[in-house]
């Protein structure tokens, strides 16, 4: 990473850091009054199903929007063409919530001998379905900021929701989950608002031109982007519903797990792609050599970072999992399943992280069809291997085999780029530093593993030790055995990439 991005990275840490700490919190109440019962279960269904609403259009804003917003010029033509395909965006988006909310409301009304668990599932869905809307808004408004280089404000926004999505769990004496759904869309309200005020004067204002050329060719471009959303939906929606059907409090604990695996993907992946991505976009719009260097040098970071903490997790994932949710409803079996689950989730996480990386160079030379075609295929094949081996291996396949296919999902990307844009890795540099990584992190592991079983201190001091000891040795077999990537990545670093591409070009960057 370069020394220009180091500090709002810094930043963004901190201010992730933050937010995922509150979240925690929340977790852990919801954890100790409610455990992995069937009102946890229908709270993770609700949010998961109203989620992939959204996530059929925020795809587009990151996919289509950010990297046009980098490159466009300020014509009345370009203005138009933002405004209307945000206009265009939100409006579909809140048709299908309002078409979503006046079904379940008549089904609630009509319907008679509707279980418990369905009627609280269902009415949960109606409360946080509202709440799509402005995550869309959301997304565009953030949209605005990174292409100004404004990566905190988001970040403080989304701080700011997380505390007061916290709050009622907190200090409620009795909580209801409805309650604590309606905190959190009244939370992505207050995320939105900020944002709307920090883009007074600048970003978009509701209009429709539907004429407009290039408005059409954006709607072109996220056809296939949209298409592909659809598809990983309901291959997640599948995941999320057998996991339902398998046995009550399996939804509860995935989701436990993925809140504590979404603290790596939150602090590590998602920032550095937020950061790096329209930096990105502009490198590769004026050299594909630079953009082809950029991306091995971010996939191996990200995954030097994201490695150890998979492993971490396998050795001493329980005794986090205990310090976190152990108490009240919460169970000692519960822990031992939430770290089960959140291992074998994390070994696709490095996978995750080289198909992501993969994907934005596809994205950053405006083809959005060459990923969503790769994404339909591993998803059709991630819901027949679902379908096929659920039966026979439970919830292991429901864990398993969607992070396996990121793995595979990222090599097709990566051998039919090359057809495209030539060799990107002559030297293996990508495959032996990843290599290393693994080996600097396997050492680590083991020592943590036997020196857990000596430990006879107090849980949080224990966790501590360990999670020093972690730090020190993996830190050591990295200066040992990486030595000089390193200090190759300081030196690149010394210089702006950006900047480099200017000299290299003889011209300034817009």
């Amino acid at each position: 990473m370069t020394s220009k991005l180091i500090k709002p990275f810094m930043l963004m840490l901190l201010l992730t850091l933050s937010t995922q700490f509150f979240g925690l919190i929340k977790n852990v109440f919801i954890a100790k009054i409610f455990g992995v019962g069937a009102e946890v279960d229908a709270y993770n269904l609700a949010n998961t199903y109203t989620i992939s609403i959204t996530n059929l259009a925020i795809p587009a804003i990151i996919v289509v929007l950010i990297p046009f917003l980098t490159k466009r010029g300020d014509s009345v033509a370009e203005r138009a063409a933002i405004n209307t395909y945000v206009s265009v965006l939100l409006l579909v988006i809140a048709l299908a919530v309002g078409i979503g909310i006046g079904s379940l409301s008549w089904v609630l009304k009509n319907q008679h001998g509707l279980s418990e668990s369905l009627t609280i599932t269902l009415s949960i869905i109606m409360i946080l379905s509202t709440a799509q809307v402005y995550r869309v808004l959301t997304a565009v408004l953030t949209a605005f900021r990174q292409v100004e280089n404004d990566f905190l404000t988001a970040k403080i926004a989304t701080l700011c929701g997380t505390i007061l999505s916290s709050i009622y769990i907190i200090v409620a004496q009795s909580p209801s989950i409805l309650l604590v759904s309606l905190f959190l869309t009244i939370s992505f309200m207050l995320e939105a608002t900020i944002l709307l005020v920090r883009n007074r004067g600048f970003g978009f204002r509701i209009q429709f031109k539907w004429g407009n050329r290039i408005f059409r060719k954006l709607i072109q471009q996220t056809g296939p982007v949209v298409f592909n959303s659809i598809v990983s939906q309901v291959s997640l929606l599948l995941s999320i519903t057998l996991a339902s059907f398998i046995g009550q409090g399996y939804v509860a604990t995935l989701g436990y797990a993925n809140q504590i695996l979404s603290i790596i993907q939150a602090l590590i992946l998602v920032n550095i792609l937020t950061i790096t991505y329209p930096s990105m976009s502009r490198i590769f719009a004026k050299t594909t050599a630079v953009g082809k260097e950029l991306f091995i040098k971010y996939a191996i970071v990200t995954n030097m970072l994201v490695i150890p903490l998979v492993i971490g997790i396998a050795v001493i994932g329980d005794l986090f999992t205990a310090l976190l949710f152990e108490r009240g409803a919460f169970t000692a079996a519960d822990t031992k399943q939430v770290t089960l689950f959140m291992t074998v989730l994390g070994i696709g996480l490095p996978g995750l992280v080289l198909r992501d990386f993969i994907y934005r160079i596809y994205f950053c030379l405006d083809d959005t069809k060459t990923p969503s075609r790769i994404s339909v295929i591993t998803i059709i094949v991630n819901v027949l291997l679902l379908l096929i081996l659920t039966p026979i291996f439970n919830i292991y396949a429901v864990l398993f085999i969607p992070g396996f296919m990121n793995f595979v999902s990222a090599w097709f990307a990566y051998r039919l780029l090359e057809k495209r844009i030539g060799r990107i890795d002559a030297r293996h540099k990508l495959v032996k530093q990843q290599l290393l990584v693994i080996f600097n992190a396997s050492v680590m592991g083991v020592v943590l593993y036997y020196l857990k079983a000596y430990i006879h201190l107090s849980p949080i001091l224990g966790f501590l030790l360990l999670v020093v000891t972690g730090i020190v040795v993996y830190g050591a077999m990295v200066l040992l055995t990486q030595r000089r990537f390193i200090q190759a990545l300081k030196m690149k670093g010394a210089n702006n990439d950006e900047e480099s591409v200017d000299n290299e070009l003889g011209s300034p960057l817009e």
